[in-house]
């Protein structure tokens, strides 16, 4: 009977190894889960940080009750009164893309190289309809601002003017109070 006894013992611990592993892969499986379910809550944390995402942000510099900060939109169109399209209609067709230039004191800076103004201006005019134009003005010489607005307003490119936030409350006080005086 020894080696029946032997068998069952050898049966016993075998079974007993066996719920040790299921346990282990159970307590595996519960922090492989935790983990995942940590990164994914800190890539999207991450996301809403950096502004990436999934379209339910507030947009750029803007505020929860939708205002644009100290954002200036121009259409071309809107200049030359051909403005006969409304911009929810644009905006359902295409998304909008913008690209970023820097106007500092009478120098173009796209894509962090010096640019010329034609050479910027042919650049965006090989792009599509649905580009919009960012200009951060940088201390930029009015002659400088004129010469990009007129440009793209010839090729009919709608266009943003984000101003340094010192200045532009104090610019936005001075063109406020002339308008007042008028």
């Amino acid at each position: 009977m020894s080696v029946g006894k032997d068998v069952e013992k050898m049966y016993r611990d075998d079974a007993e190894r066996q719920k040790k592993k299921q346990k282990k892969k159970k307590a595996n499986g519960a922090v492989t889960l935790i983990l995942v379910i940590l990164i994914i809550a800190v890539l999207l944390l991450l996301m809403k940080y950096l502004g990436i995402g999934f379209g339910g942000g507030k947009g750029d510099g803007g505020d929860e009750n939708g205002a644009a900060g100290d954002r200036t939109t121009v259409s071309a169109a809107e200049n030359s009164g051909e403005g006969d399209v409304s911009s929810e209609e644009e905006s359902e067709a295409e998304p909008k893309e913008y690209e970023n230039i820097k106007v500092s004191g009478s120098a173009y800076i796209y894509k962090n190289n010096v640019i010329e103004l034609d050479e910027f201006v042919e650049t965006i005019s090989k792009m599509n309809d649905n580009v919009i134009v960012m200009i951060e003005d940088d201390n930029a010489t009015q002659n400088a601002m004129e010469d990009l607005k007129k440009a793209l307003e010839d090729k009919s490119r709608e266009f943003l003017i984000e101003e340094s936030g010192a200045d532009s409350s104090a610019d936005s006080d001075a063109d406020s109070a002339a308008e007042s005086a008028e």
